[in-house]
């Protein structure tokens, strides 16, 4: 294993239980309060949401008639059931917890895709002076992860499947405060190894010197669909012109970011107050645009199901294509 070495995220009760545990203000100058013009977004902060922070910074919201207050949060499984409850209008993040809510009974809509995994943007860290140099050394050791059954925990449970590991013999460890304190608790023996996403990589290595110890875009996992921008149904249904004039400043957003690196470093410095040493050298994702790529969300979905983050009971629903399918369409 190479490593890089530094310079320079059925019912609803059984949802709810499951998350518990786990800005500006025109294209649009009719959207009114009333009309859901004020929109809650939670969000990790993570390079894969650069188109949100670009719009954000940039006033494309505000051109759309929008005022969009940020929240930060440590996981997307975090804020479901804020989601459900209507305390959140629209999240940014992973699509595991969502997908798994839809099996449920919950009603979410996929408005846009987010990120793709590309090379050192979703990896596994470890101190400098770690003795582990293998896959196989993982097992019985303890990995820190941003969410319980996250992203995290299924790409890892993709690279230990693939060297032949069950997953079950490593442990994973949730940390409560997700990215930005994971490269302090690593260096501190929380655990032996770390799941994180950049701009959190290249900070472990610049403020920690910690080493990449694998690269989780490979084999099953290459360019695999990791975050996205998600509302409840009954939201997308009230606010119809609202969730247009998002997906309208968002797509503007996402262009922005595939084609302007200097656009992404400052979006992605301001809002996590990061160095410029870090963001210079963080890796990015891919920023897709457009409709919503049923295909690679049906990816995740199965990948899901391979590793028991869906039960088998939802087996016909998710190879029929009909679980994704009920998430991706006009709300």
């Amino acid at each position: 294993m190479n490593a890089r070495n530094f310079r320079s995220p059925r019912l609803i009760a059984a949802v709810i239980f499951l998350a518990a545990g786990c800005s500006t203000a025109g294209h649009n100058a009719a959207l009114s309060s009333a009309s859901g013009s004020d929109i809650t977004l939670a969000a990790l902060p993570t390079a894969d949401l650069a188109g949100l922070y670009i719009a954000q910074d940039d006033g494309l919201f505000a051109q759309q008639g929008l005022r969009v207050t940020i929240e930060k949060i440590p996981s997307s499984a975090a804020i479901v059931a804020d989601q459900l409850k209507g305390d959140v209008d629209i999240s940014a993040g992973s699509y595991i917890p969502y997908i798994v809510a839809q099996a449920a009974g919950a009603r979410f809509r996929i408005l846009a895709e987010a990120s793709t995994l590309r090379p050192d943007t979703r990896v596994l860290v470890t101190t400098a002076g770690s003795q582990i140099t293998s896959v196989a050394d993982l097992v019985g050791k303890k990995i820190g992860v941003n969410g319980t059954n996250s992203i995290g925990t299924l790409l890892i449970s993709a690279l230990l499947s693939g060297q032949g590991i069950p997953p079950d013999k490593v442990h994973f460890i949730t940390d409560s405060g997700g990215f930005p304190v994971m490269p302090g608790q690593l260096r501190d023996g929380a655990w032996d190894a770390a799941f994180l996403a950049e701009p959190y990589v290249s900070l472990a290595g610049e403020e920690y010197g910690e080493r990449v110890f694998a690269d989780l875009d490979q084999g099953a996992t290459l360019n695999f669909p990791i975050d996205g921008y998600l509302a409840t149904q009954a939201w997308v249904q009230k606010y119809p012109k609202t969730a247009a004039a998002f997906l309208r400043a968002i797509e503007e957003g996402q262009r922005l970011a595939d084609t302007d690196r200097a656009a992404v470093e400052a979006a992605i410095g301001e809002s996590d107050k990061l160095p410029a040493e870090a963001t210079s050298v963080m890796a990015l994702p891919d920023f897709p645009a457009g409709p919503v790529d049923r295909t690679s969300i049906q990816r995740e979905a199965e990948a899901m199901l391979q590793f028991g983050m869906l039960s088998s009971e939802y087996t016909a629903e998710v190879q029929q294509g009909a679980l994704v399918g009920s998430m991706i369409g006009p709300g």
